[in-house]
């Protein structure tokens, strides 16, 4: 009877070792999956992130244009109503000075 009990306790201790052995290779594998997941997880909001920042610079660019183009024609048509008002002003200037000689002479 002694040695049966002796048998069953070394029997019992070795499926408990053989259950802690187990129990840290499955939190092993477990632990190594769930940093395989975060990595692909990371990648994937990386990657997607990129995919927004292109959208978005794209999106920035061609608002850029727009705005540039508005602001070059803008800028040609106060230039050019700048120059129509130094024609006119022209016209008057000429005749000024011609009064100015003709008074003069």
């Amino acid at each position: 009877m002694a040695k049966e009990t002796m048998q069953a306790i070394s029997d019992a201790e070795l499926k408990a070792r053989e259950a802690v052995l187990h129990a840290k290779a499955e939190g092993e594998r477990i632990e190594a999956e769930a940093a395989e997941q975060g990595k692909q997880a990371v990648a994937g909001a990386v990657k997607e992130a990129r995919k927004k920042a292109e959208v978005l610079c794209g999106v920035a660019r061609a608002d850029a244009e727009k705005l540039g183009a508005g602001m070059k024609r803008q800028t040609q048509e106060e230039q050019d109503r700048l120059r129509a008002a130094a024609q006119q002003g022209q016209g008057k200037v000429v005749e000024e000075i011609r009064k100015i000689v003709l008074e003069k002479t």
